[in-house]
């Protein structure tokens, strides 16, 4: 930089140099923070259900797991040559499934060896429940006719848990067998008795297994329906694989559509939170998100404010089908850390009430400055103008991944319109770590 030559005084240096920042936007500039990378990531290929991340033949990159065609599984492996995902590994199940519901990546039989578990609908179901197939890893690849279909239906998604402690993931849920909990114990692959309980399953449910009694150890916990059949929150403790009933809360008295749960330490205080969206009337025209502080009983409401310029957004109700022909999707909040700020953010699709479009958007954790979320401390305060992720028409599904695993946290969105079977994917990279500026002056005056 070139000596600027004695100056009369250090503001004289200054002014100049603030009023330009100012014009400049320093500091976080939410409108400039994504950009669109998708054909540096895919070429061509950005098309399809992205369901799941894991890392499949072991070079310690992350591997995207992609459905196509309702019954074929994709595997994109990462590559240092762009495109940096390409399709390598195929799957497909059309001799036994009408449509792919779910792809779980883990280690079913302890070999070091990631294994996949597909949940389906078999073809010409009757019924509304799911088959579930594992598609063994052999040679950091899978290969299509090593598999074990599992010899019972599920009534919804399983749940992957470590029931047993023995570091080998297993499998959770109601089953054609039972109205009872079972669990199907991974290496052996062993069905038991997982609970004895009276309340009936909620379906979609949002079970979790997670430390919520502060032992560190994880818990389960339960979404389901009491005896007169409204929605509650189980905790079954965790006492040396042991699990028993530790807690029953209700879902906020004025909310009629219940999304799915989340957990995070919203408010930082080192203790795990429970985040509920969902809408207080039937068509989702008022929409809102609770949060119940670990240890309290009371929800607390942490975004109501739905409208932007006039227009009213809001949550997508889930519609249940009884034979869906695509994948169903209800209300969901996808959590991260967006700017690195120690508090996490969330990504939701949001529909506009009084027309068609659908979007996502992201929900930055803010301090609290209403009456309202008081309790809480802090509340979402929706982005409305993020230009990228605005681009994106008919959004279905918006979650953080970290692409270019570097600490930052990017954006993958699915939307409608690749074709009548399968979702666009669109990847936006978060330029955080260039939107926040720091400036040092050195410079001489004299007296």
């Amino acid at each position: 930089m070139a000596a600027a030559g004695r100056l009369p005084s250090s503001w004289a240096l200054l002014a100049p140099l603030l009023a330009g920042l100012a014009l400049l936007g320093v500091g976080p500039v939410p409108a400039r923070a994504l950009h669109n990378v998708t054909a540096e990531l895919f070429g061509a290929e950005a098309w399809g259900t992205l369901a799941a991340f894991g890392d499949l033949n072991s070079d310690k990159q992350t591997d995207l797991f992609v459905l196509r065609e309702k019954n074929d599984l994709i595997v994109f492996l990462a590559d240092q040559n762009a495109p940096y995902f390409k399709p390598k590994v195929k799957i497909s199940f059309k001799n036994h499934s009408a449509l792919i519901t779910s792809v779980v990546p883990g280690d079913y039989d302890g070999d070091s060896q990631m294994d996949v578990l597909l949940t389906y609908f078999p073809q010409n179901h009757a019924n509304n429940e799911l088959g579930a197939v594992i598609f063994w890893g052999q040679n950091q690849t899978l290969d299509p006719n090593n598999m074990t279909i599992l010899n019972r239906t599920f009534q919804d998604q399983p749940l992957i848990m470590d029931f047993n402690g023995d570091l080998i993931p297993d499998i959770f849920g109601i089953t054609n067998e039972s109205s009872q909990p079972q669990i199907l114990l991974g290496g052996n692959l062993s069905w038991h008795p997982a609970l004895t309980t009276k309340s009936k399953m909620r379906i979609p449910h949002s079970h979790a297994f997670i430390d919520l009694t502060e032992d560190f150890t994880a818990d389960l916990f339960l979404t389901t329906l009491s005896a007169s059949s409204s929605f509650q929150f189980e905790i079954w403790e965790n006492l040396g694989g042991n699990f028993s009933v530790h807690s029953i809360l209700t879902k906020p008295q004025n909310m009629m559509v219940v999304g799915q749960s989340a957990f995070a330490d919203f408010d930082g205080d080192g203790q795990m939170d429970h985040l509920l969206p969902g809408c207080e009337d039937q068509n989702c025209q008022r929409s809102t998100i609770y949060l119940l502080r670990s240890g309290t009983k009371q929800w607390v409401p942490v975004l109501q404010d739905f409208n932007n310029k006039g227009t009213l957004w809001g949550f997508v109700p889930f519609v249940h089908e009884e034979r869906p022909t695509e994948i169903p999707i209800p209300i969901t909040l996808h959590i991260g850390d967006y700017n690195m700020d120690g508090y996490p953010d969330a990504l939701a699709i949001l529909k506009n009430t009084s027309g068609s479009n659908q979007q996502a958007f992201l929900l930055e954790n803010v301090p609290c400055n209403n009456v309202s979320c008081e309790e809480a401390h802090r509340m979402f305060k929706v982005y409305w103008e993020l230009t990228d992720l605005n681009q994106i028409r008919d959004a279905m599904v918006a979650t953080f991944f970290d692409i270019y695993e570097d600490g930052i946290l990017d954006i993958v969105v699915l939307s409608k319109g690749y074709s009548k079977n399968d979702f666009a994917i669109h990847t936006l990279k978060n330029n955080f770590e260039a939107d926040a500026y720091f400036v040092k002056v050195i410079g001489e005056y004299s007296k």
